[in-house]
Parts: C-alpha cells; sequence; structure tokens
C-alpha cells in the first residue's frame, strides 16, 4: 500500500514539476572521452591541414612556414573544447554512454574510419544524379518552349510589332525626302503605325 502511494507521489510530481524526470545532463568528461574514442583531435588536425592546403593555393605570396606553424598549433584542442557545450546540450549521459559503447565497438571504430569515403561517393553520387535530372528537366522545359534553344527564357516581343523577332535585327531605315537615316527599332504604342503618314516617295 505504502508502494503504491509512493509511486502515485512521484508521478504526480512528475505531472507538476517535469524537471523530476529530466534527463541527467552529460558531464564534460564525459564528452572528453566520446571525442577520445571518435578521434576527434585528429579529424580536426586532418581537417585543419587541408584547410591550410587550401588557405596556401589561394594565398602563394604567404610562405609555408607560415601555415605549417598554423597547422601544428593548438587550433584542434581550442575547438573541442568550444565543442564541449555543443554536444552537452544534444546529448544526455545515457546517450552519451551509448555513444561511447558503439563507437568502442569494431562497428563504431569502422564507422569512423570509413564514413569520410562514404560521404564523398555519396556526395559524387548525389551531384551526378542532380546533374542528369537537371539536363532531363531543361530539354523537357525547351520541348515545352518555355525555355529557348539555349535554356533562358524566351525574350519577349516588342509592343505592337507584327514583326516575327528574328526580323528585328539590324537597324531599320525610313525615307524623308530625298535622304535616307538610320534609326534604331524601338516599341510603338497600338495604332501608331496606322496613323503615320505615308513616306514621300523620293
Amino acid at each position: 500500500m505504502h508502494r503504491r502511494l509512493r509511486f502515485a507521489v512521484a508521478f504526480l510530481a512528475g505531472l507538476v514539476c517535469p524537471s523530476v524526470f529530466a534527463a541527467v545532463a552529460s558531464s564534460e568528461e564525459q564528452i572528453r572521452a566520446l571525442f577520445e574514442v571518435m578521434h576527434m583531435q585528429e579529424t580536426l588536425g586532418q581537417m585543419n591541414t587541408q584547410m591550410a592546403g587550401l588557405m596556401q593555393k589561394k594565398l602563394p605570396c604567404v610562405p609555408a612556414s607560415y601555415w605549417q606553424n598554423y597547422i601544428d598549433g593548438d587550433g584542434a584542442k581550442t575547438v573541442m573544447e568550444r565543442m564541449l557545450p555543443v554536444f552537452q546540450r544534444h546529448f544526455s549521459a545515457e546517450e552519451v554512454d551509448g555513444l561511447l559503447k558503439f563507437y568502442s565497438s569494431p562497428l563504431g571504430q569502422k564507422v569512423l574510419a570509413d564514413m569520410p569515403a562514404v560521404m564523398a561517393e555519396a556526395m559524387a553520387v548525389g551531384q551526378q544524379w542532380g546533374q542528369e535530372r537537371t539536363k532531363t528537366m531543361l530539354g523537357e522545359l525547351k520541348q515545352k518552349g518555355t525555355l529557348d534553344a539555349q535554356g533562358r527564357c524566351p525574350a519577349t516581343g516588342e509592343t505592337g510589332s507584327s514583326q516575327p523577332a528574328s526580323a528585328s535585327h539590324g537597324k531599320k531605315t525610313h525615307r524623308t525626302g530625298t535622304h535616307r537615316k538610320p534609326v534604331k527599332s524601338t516599341a510603338k504604342p497600338a495604332g501608331a503605325a496606322s496613323a503615320a503618314k505615308p513616306a514621300s516617295p523620293p
């Protein structure tokens, strides 16, 4: 009877104050252990090396010794310290324990070792699919006339012009007395052609 009463009190307390049953936050020691089993420092060091290589190509005037010092610095440790609260916010103590067990297993170590190559190949497959899909869609839009042969939106015809777009290139000439004056093709208001006076014969 007392056991049921204690359970009922605890249950009601959980309804009134849900924090009673809140997950226990992970500690910094747990996250550091997780970083160690995940080889986080080595991974960040490799990323640091790649970044420095890209910067050296973009800035060839900078001596190589500078980038070597940049790579050999304590950047990875600094980043890991800043990442600690991030992992603590997203993973409880129980969840970190589960991650530690997984990444300590042979399968977890295989995931860590092979995931960079897997992701690189997966991204290449995704990019290839995206290019093929885009090519197919552009072909369909060209066939429907939504896009022109160059895959662009077709230009709008001139207002009030009865000539096709292909015939409107170049300059037009009209006669004024005995002289021919080149003028640029411009849009005219509707009805302007019928209201214009006929040109005088030469």
